[in-house]
Parts: C-alpha cells; structure tokens; sequence
C-alpha cells in the first residue's frame, strides 16, 4: 500500500497492489473517495440496502474493488491488481488533479483500468468532456449613481444581455449537430450576477455556466470558439470581457469491439446472464483521464446505487456482491486472453 502525499497532503493518492506471483497484465480499479459536500443522515442499513453519504457515489463501488482483491488474496494469479483511490474528483472542490498528477507527473501506469462508476447494468464507451466558465464584462471605475454617469459609459448589464443572446445563437448551432453516442454538444448558463442597486450603474457582471462537447474534440477547441463569440462585444460594448474557462474532465470514448470492452461483456454476460449494452453518456469522469493522460485502456462498471447527489444515498447490498462478481470473472477473462487460451469456463 502506498499513500502519494507529496503534491496533495490533505487528499492523498492510495495506491493498494496485489500481485500474482505470474507473469500478466497490471488491472487497475480505481475510484474517489470524496463525496459531495450535502448533509446526510449517519450511515445504517436498512434492510438489504446500506444507507449513506458516498455508499452510491462511490464508496460502495471502492468496497467491491477492495473485496475483488481480498478473495484473491494468497491465491497464484497472473499479473496485478491495483486499486487506486483520489480524493479531488468532485468539481469544484477537485477536477482530477491528483489522477492526472499520477499518470502525468507521477509515472503510473497498467495495462488496464476500470473505473468503478457510471456503468452498471449498461455499458458507456463514449462521453462528453465538461468544462465551467464564468465570463466578466466589466468597465474602469467604481458604480455611480445613474444621473452622474457621464453618456457613453460602458454599461456591463448591457454588454451582457449581448453576451447572453451570442451564447443562445451558438446553443441553437450545437443542438442541430448529433454526435453518434452522446447526442448534441451544449452552452448552457446557470448564473447572471450584476448590480447592486436599482440606480447604481454597474461596473462589472458575471455570467456563469457549463460548456460540453463530443468525443474527438478538446477543451483547446472550445476555447476559441468563446473566444469568436466574447471578442465582437468587447470591441462594441467597451468593457473588457474576460473568459475563465475550466476543464472538468475531457470527452471520452473506447471502441465498442475493443478486446476490454468484449471482456467486459462476456464478464457480465456469465453473471448476470444478460447483455451489456454499449451507450453513450453526457455526464463526465475519470476514465477520460486515464486515456487521455496514460493512454490505457478503460471502461467503466459498477454497482447501481440510488440517491447520488440526493438528499438520501443508497446501495443495495446484491449490486455489491453482482459487481465484485463481474469483477472477479473480468479479470479471468483477461488473464485468459493474455494467455491465449479460452476463459476455464468457472463463475467468480
């Protein structure tokens, strides 16, 4: 086990490994251990369901990666297991920093990953990237009283009305192009903040959202595209217009037919006795950042859970025993594959 405090103390990075004594492949679960910042009731099981702040996101789904490795604990197998656990995932509070300190700075690597949310009983291979912006349109001085403004005064309030119809033009262009897994790309503000006073004119006015956009394109691309539409007001308005643009995660995609996913598949597959079916997603997470920093193949699969985000959290406990299953027959299918012979044909 190893705790990675060197550049984030108060979140360390856990690093837990498991090795086979056998040549194999590095698999890598990987999970957060911060949860959102709502207040929740203590944790308790109510019948078959545990109740409790991070049960659903995501702490259940670390429990079955730490259950995968114990039932193969002092048993030969080939390879290794890694379970590595963040705590900046929740946005704003973290976006990735220390994963992407891990695989860039860090040096970690494996030859697969799975990330222990989102896929349960459907199976995402592609998602959006996600970043916030928050624009400022502000002008020199400090609020005046509006009859001793002198004419022409930049007016911020104004300038962000244009702002505003600008970013409804550019969501209309998005929404007409599909993208094949994920559908449309999107602009969306959730906040205006301006003025304090009925008759004070104001110096400055925030407008604050969430940019998405499809599997093939970056947050570099997005940022221009702002850019484009932000540069017109500034020259027409005469306030400075000022873009903060901030990567949740990058988009996301794995081939349907890549040998992970089909592993994945048949995994569930001899489980559950049902299929897997590939989608697309709109919502973000890790495994961008393992492929897009590493280059290692991911997926994403875990227990179902109910109340993520919610006032009320929960988990039921036959999602945990179904998952840490999944996981078990997964990695007999790799450790097959990696031999080149057929799966032994047992159940986890």
């Amino acid at each position: 086990m190893e705790l990675l405090d060197e550049r984030f103390p108060a979140t360390p990075v856990v690093v837990g490994r498991l090795r086979g004594g056998e040549p194999g492949p590095a698999v890598v679960f990987n999970g957060h251990l911060d949860t959102v910042p709502i207040p929740h009731g203590p944790p308790h099981l109510d019948g078959d369901r545990i109740v409790g702040r991070g049960s659903a996101d995501m702490k259940g789904a670390l429990a079955c990666a730490a259950e995968t490795a114990r039932a193969l604990a002092g048993r030969p197998f080939p390879g290794e297991i890694v379970i590595v656990a963040i705590g900046l995932h929740e946005a704003p509070g973290g976006r990735g920093e220390d994963l992407t300190w891990l695989l860039r700075d860090h040096g970690f690597r494996s030859d697969y990953a799975v990330v222990c949310e989102l896929g349960a009983h459907e199976l995402p291979v592609a998602h959006m990237g996600s970043a916030t912006f928050e624009i400022e349109l502000s002008r020199a001085g400090m609020p005046t009283h509006e009859l001793q403004t002198p004419a022409g005064t930049p007016h911020p309030l104004v300038a962000a009305g244009q702002v505003l119809e600008a970013l409804r033009a550019w969501s209309g262009k998005l929404a007409r192009t599909e993208h094949e897994w994920v559908g449309a790309e999107s602009v969306f503000v959730g906040e205006v903040h301006g003025g304090d006073f009925y008759n004070r004119y104001p110096n400055r006015c925030r407008i604050v959202g969430t940019r998405r956009w499809a599997p093939g394109r970056t947050r570099d691309d997005v940022e221009p595209e702002f850019r484009a539409r932000l540069d017109p007001v500034a020259r027409e308005s005469g306030c400075a217009v000022d873009l903060d643009l901030r990567t949740v995660r990058e988009s996301y995609s794995i081939d349907p037919a890549h040998p992970l996913v089909e592993a994945l598949r048949d995994a569930y597959r001899d489980v559950t006795g049902d299929e897997l079916r590939p989608v697309g997603i709109k919502v973000v997470a890790d495994g961008a950042i393992w492929q897009a920093e590493a280059g290692i193949p991911t997926v994403y699969h875990g227990p179902r859970g109910e109340g993520a985000h919610a006032d009320v959290e929960s988990m039921p406990v036959a999602e945990l025993v179904r998952a840490t299953r999944v996981y078990l027959r997964l990695l007999e299918r790799l450790w097959a594959s990696a031999a080149g012979s057929p799966p032994n044909g047992s159940r986890a």
